[in-house]
């Protein structure tokens, strides 16, 4: 398929999903404490491709919180197939096959959609 259980060495597409606080950010709806999103990087390695989605996300203000399940390498060949399976309300808004391929020669961060949710109810005394 084009999903690797464990990252491997050498430049990819790699697919790391975060969570994220609201932060400084003053985009996002004030009824939301924060988001859940996909990050797609082209990186050397999963190491890398996390720090840049995390660097990219806290330039727009967000504060980071965690990574969300494993970092996975995806097959850059497989993009089109991959957004149809994933993301099929957001194909036009979401890079193009050969945008992907192109990315590849340097370091590309792009997001899936935000997730937001809500803050927590404070605990009962």
């Amino acid at each position: 398929m084009f999903k690797s259980k464990q990252p491997t060495p050498g430049r990819g597409l790699y697919l790391v999903n975060v969570k994220v606080a609201r932060g400084s950010n003053g985009r996002m709806p004030k009824s939301l404490a924060g988001a859940y999103v996909s990050a797609y990087v082209t990186a050397n390695n999963h190491e890398s491709a996390t720090t840049l989605a995390v660097t990219r996300l806290t330039a727009q203000g967000f504060e980071f919180l965690d990574t969300q399940g494993p970092i996975t390498r995806l097959d850059h060949r497989q993009w089109s197939a991959h957004v149809a399976q994933s993301w099929p309300e957001f194909i036009d808004e979401l890079p193009k096959q050969n945008e992907i391929a192109e990315g590849l020669q340097g370091d590309m961060v792009f997001f899936g959609p935000f997730v937001g949710y809500e803050p927590q109810p404070p605990a009962p005394r």
